[in-house]
């Protein structure tokens, strides 16, 4: 009977210590893997209620198993019990087993993205480790964090390359589009002056056409007056003569102006029948000297409209030089 009883309990002691090596595995290796939803959700209610009566480590106590039992508790929202359980496993008197460092790692990664303290914790647990297993284990979660921090810094990395080729496309783009539309605004502008000068040069060859007429008909009196005084008696009695009581405009031969005030004849009292040599004279050197200045004048602005129309050329090919490089894809 002693023997039985003696039995019974190396059984028990076995079993017992079977389930705390267990338990220690399960704190340290296995949280999160019984997958039990119910359960998570009937702890984090438990823990909340706990947490709202001011029952603080109870609350983190159940938080804790509610976590360990299912992730999916996660998602709900805590009321700060994430934070509290971190803290327990954060402050300076937090037991360094194995199970803790385990917990620690598996709390900074889970709770809070903290890849690089929980990787630095699974690696304290591996070293700690008396266990081949448990170390092997910790080993295993600290490489498996490690593979994941790389991927996500390659993919960062990635992201900010990519991001920095958008954004020099971007600046390129706007500085294309900058350049084009300073392009643009130079044709428009060398266009409104095309069509300034061009109504100058139309002005211009108005004033030729008058000048020039007024140049000829200066020349036809100055030849006739020179033909009378050459041959007074080809003059034809009885012939109107327009001029005879006013002076030719520009009459004092002084000035250089097209258009002068016209000033009495002092030789329109003499006879209509003919004109004596200085009359006649004088009337040709008159006319001559206005057809002189109406051709110089004529000369200025043919000289003006040729300087125009050289600038017209320049700016129209300039143009179509910046209409090209405004739009260097024509479209076909």
């Amino acid at each position: 009977m002693q023997k039985i009883i003696f039995s019974l309990i190396l059984i028990l002691a076995c079993c017992c210590q079977v389930s705390a090596e267990n338990q220690d595995y399960l704190q340290c290796m296995v949280i999160g893997q019984e997958a039990d939803p119910s359960k998570a959700r009937t702890l984090l209610r438990d823990a909340l209620n706990a947490w709202h009566r001011g029952q603080r480590s109870e609350a983190v106590e159940l938080y804790e198993r509610a976590v360990i039992a299912d992730h999916s508790v996660l998602r709900h929202e805590d009321h700060g019990l994430a934070m509290a359980l971190l803290d327990k496993y954060r402050a300076v008197d937090a037991p360094q087993t194995v199970a803790a460092l385990c917990r620690r790692g598996f709390f900074e990664n889970i709770l809070i993205g903290n890849l690089e303290e929980s990787m630095m914790f699974y690696e304290k647990a591996a070293a700690a480790a008396v266990n081949p297993d448990d170390a092997q284990l910790a080993t295993d979660e600290a490489k498996r964090l490690r593979e994941q921090l790389n991927y996500i810094r390659e993919w960062q990395r990635s992201v900010v390359r990519e991001n920095r080729i958008l954004r020099e496309r971007d600046r390129q783009q706007y500085l294309q589009r900058t350049a084009r539309e300073e392009l643009q605004s130079q044709v428009t502008d060398i266009s409104d002056e095309v069509e300034e000068l061009q109504e100058r040069i139309a002005f211009l060859q108005k004033q030729e056409k008058e000048a020039m007429e007024d140049m000829y008909s200066s020349m036809r009196s100055a030849a006739r007056y020179r033909r009378r005084y050459y041959y007074p008696g080809a003059y034809q009695q009885g012939a109107p003569d327009p001029t005879a009581n006013m002076l030719p405009e520009g009459s004092s031969g002084s000035d250089s102006s097209v258009r002068m005030g016209q000033g009495t004849n002092p030789y329109a009292g003499q006879s209509g029948e003919g004109y004596s040599g200085d009359v006649a004279l004088n009337r040709f050197y008159i006319y001559r000297n206005r057809a002189r200045r109406e051709e110089d004048q004529l000369a200025q602005i043919r000289a003006e409209i040729t300087g125009l129309q050289r600038r017209v050329a320049e700016l129209q090919k300039a143009g179509k030089e910046l209409r090209e490089q405004a739009n260097p894809s024509p479209v076909r």
